[in-house]
Formats: C-alpha cells, structure tokens, sequence
C-alpha cells in the first residue's frame, strides 16, 4: 500500500490552497440582536460567530459591529455579506497535459518541517487561518501542536527562488485530526492545520470551494464515471520516476464505490470493505503516487471547483483496474465548520 506520503528536503518548496467559503444566505435580522448567516459570509464580513442559529446546519448568530471591515481572502461585495461566487477560481491552463501552470491551482499548499523545509504532505487553504489535509500526515504532530511546521503558499517550480510570484509561508499553531481517525485503516483520514497568523488574497494564492455536507456532488453514477476530476502535486509521475519539481496535474476519473470495492478487494482480499467516507479515482497511467498525498481531489461545478477528496493511499501509482482511494470531504463540512467556530468562539471572548 502506498500512502503517498514521502519526505522531501526542498529548499524552496511552497504550494498554493484554497478553502471554501460556503455561500451565504440573506441576513435575518432580529434573532437575539444579531444576523443569522452563513458561518463563513459572517467572517469575511468583520463579525464574530456567537452560536448556531438553526436556519441551517452552517448558519450561526453573527453580530456584525458598525464599521465592520471586511477579513481574510475573499472579502464580501461592498454592502451585502454574501461570499458566493468567490471560491474555486483556477488560473490559466496552457493546455499542457499533466502540467500545471503558474498561479493556475491556487489552493494547492506544502506542509513542510522546519527547521530544514522537509516535505511531508500536500494541502489546501480553506480560508485565510485553516488548512486542509490527510491526517496520517500530521498525526505525528499532534502533541506539539504543529510548532516544527509550517505551510508554504504560492509555489509552483520547487527549483526556482525567481518566479514572478513568490511563495509565502506561514507557521502552524495547531494540528485537529478527525476523532474517528484510524492510522491502522486509514478510515476518516482528515484533518485541518491552523496558521498562526492569516493568509492573504494573492494573483497566485486563493480559496477552494467546499461541498455541501451531504450534497450528491459529484454524481458518480454507474461504474467509472466520464466526469473527470484533478488532482495536483509535486509527487512522482509514475512508480519508477522522479519527484515532479513544477506542480503537475492529473485529471482521473471517479468511480463509483461498489465498483472500487470490488477492484480493491482483488488487492485486499474478500472481506475488505470500503466507507461511503472515502471516494474513488483513477485509471491507468492516471493516479496520485509518492508525495501527493493530503493534496486535493477537485472537480468543476458551474465555473467553480470545489475540493471533493482529499489524496489519502492508493495501491502503486496509476496500475490497470486499482484506483486510488480519497476521503470524502463533503462527509466532513460539518465537522470543518465546528472546528473553526469552536476556535473562534474560544478566543474571541
């Protein structure tokens, strides 16, 4: 079994994320003196979440002082607190097959080790103070609470320290595995980094979208469906080469899980048994390898792409009829949106 999970020593190694700021509903006034909103909508507009309002699963009591401005990476339009439309927008693309261009996939982020920049995991930025990845990358760092790393925003070419665009980093002040996680199975292998001090809008560093808990999307229909997805990193292209030194991309197809179940239990034997937490992607000669993993899974939706896996393990790199398998992340909005609210509401008393 491959984790993905490979330890670099990059000197100039930094990747972009982006995190979803959920679209924001219009602001109810009067309930207890505040607007009930979209958690995030509340945030990027200068407010402090107090509770859950109830509207929704991701709605909370904001209070919203007067003269409030706009934080993070994606302030709201002036005189509304909606964030729709402002995740998931990629850059360019030349049309280069497997390789990405600069500034092209702007939340794709580096977790390195410090003091030495060791590569441990890819990522990518949920919004301006919180980064998503696998949790068997960083459960190790737990009981430090993340101080010996930090996440690189912004890189594209990990031998070049002259690009246009620089990279920027940001150190870690907190590591939060799911609780479920199980470092023997894999199961529910996510977690979520916080930097220490917020991130910024660049040409080259932006937001990922972020489903819906429970949304359907993406369809994967019957078997491997014609969707195709991307994934992004700097891990190897295939088995036997070497670590990709600019940001490929691969696009894969998904599959559906009882199809990928029954592709796995020829590896796993027949008992194995996959979660409807994971989500299946791949084909020959298209698959995340060695040092891709915590790295997003990201699929187009009405002009946005939103981070619908999270690379997790895989059985080699890219072999006939063995997908890779990611976690599920609109399994986990709720989880996500807690964490953050938890931590905020915390210290902001």
């Amino acid at each position: 079994m491959c984790l993905a999970r490979v330890i670099l020593v990059v000197s100039a190694l930094a990747l972009v994320t982006a995190v979803d700021h959920p679209e924001s509903n219009e602001a109810d006034h009067g309930i207890a003196g505040c607007d009930c909103m979209e958690y995030w909508g509340c945030v990027m507009s200068g407010g402090t979440p107090y509770s859950y309002c109830g509207l929704s699963e991701s709605s909370v009591c904001c209070f919203v002082p007067p003269g409030a401005k706009p934080v993070g990476l994606f302030p709201p339009t002036p005189g509304t607190a909606t964030t729709k439309g402002r995740c998931g927008h990629k850059g360019a693309d030349s049309g280069r097959d497997g390789y990405a261009e600069p500034a092209e996939w702007p939340w794709h982020a580096a977790i390195l080790e410090k003091p030495d920049d060791l590569y441990v995991c890819g990522a990518s930025l949920l919004d301006e103070s919180w980064v998503l990845t696998a949790a068997h990358c960083v459960d190790d760092y737990v009981a430090d609470k993340g101080n010996n790393l930090k996440v690189r925003l912004g890189e594209y070419d990990v031998t070049s320290t002259r690009e246009a665009l620089r990279h920027e980093e940001y150190d870690v002040a907190g590591v939060v595995l799911y609780p479920g996680f199980n470092n023997a199975t894999l199961a529910h292998d996510i977690a979520l980094l916080r930097l220490r001090h917020p991130a910024k809008k660049r040409p080259h560093i932006d937001i990922v979208c972020l489903p819906k808990q429970g949304s359907s999307f993406p369809e994967t229909g019957r078997g491997q469906n014609r969707i195709n997805c991307v994934i992004t990193g700097w891990g190897r292209r295939s088995e036997v080469s070497e670590h990709s030194v600019v940001l490929k991309e691969v696009t894969v197809p998904l599959w559906q899980n009882s199809v990928c179940e029954a592709a796995l239990r020829q590896q796993f034997g027949p008992s194995y048994s996959l979660p409807d937490t994971s989500i299946c992607a791949g084909a020959e000669g298209r698959d995340a390898c060695d040092g891709d993993g915590g790295g997003p899974l990201v699929c187009e939706q009405g002009g946005q792409w939103y981070q619908v896996g999270v690379i997790s393990f895989g059985i080699g790199c890219g072999r006939r009829n063995t997908p890779g398998v990611y976690t599920r992340v609109n399994m986990y909005e709720q989880w996500i949106t807690d964490t953050v609210l938890r931590y905020r509401n915390r210290h902001q008393r």
